[in-house]
């Protein structure tokens, strides 16, 4: 599993092959929708180990201060807690899945009710919906 996006809403990433009989099963299950997407890896699987190990390197150069708002790291669904742990959870992000349900719930959990979508399209307007349908009435769409 690469992306936990909203509740029946998931991204799996893998080999080509591999994914071929994923979505031959989940079709065959009475997925809502089942499509590849055409990307350059297999984003947030072990497959990308190389590019983390490379990250990890490069950030080590790296001095991160303190978060002077809330950041939430998409490995955790929570808040950065201090600016020593960023290094490790944006390399993690490569290899593990992205917790985007996770995420949106925490940031309720916390009381952030109202929520912006910066660039064009409502993807993410349309995953809120998913997860919470009294936030989605808030979010606002921010257009360039």
């Amino acid at each position: 599993m690469a992306n936990y996006l909203f509740p029946q809403g998931r991204v799996v990433s893998g080999d080509k092959d591999a994914l071929e009989v994923v979505q031959k099963a989940a079709a065959a299950a009475g997925a809502l929708k089942v499509q590849m997407v055409a990307v350059s890896g297999a984003f947030h699987t072990s497959r990308m180990d190389p590019a983390a190990d490379a990250l990890k390197q490069v950030l080590e150069e790296v001095t991160f201060k303190e978060p002077r708002i809330p950041v939430y790291s998409n490995v955790t669904g929570q808040p950065f807690t201090d600016a020593a742990s960023i290094s490790g959870l944006l390399a993690r992000q490569l290899v593990e899945p992205v917790m985007w349900e996770g995420t949106v719930k925490s940031m309720i959990g916390t009381g952030k009710t109202s929520l912006y979508e910066l660039g064009p399209g409502a993807q993410i307007k349309a995953m809120v919906k998913r997860i919470d349908g009294n936030v989605w009435k808030t979010v606002v769409n921010v257009q360039p």
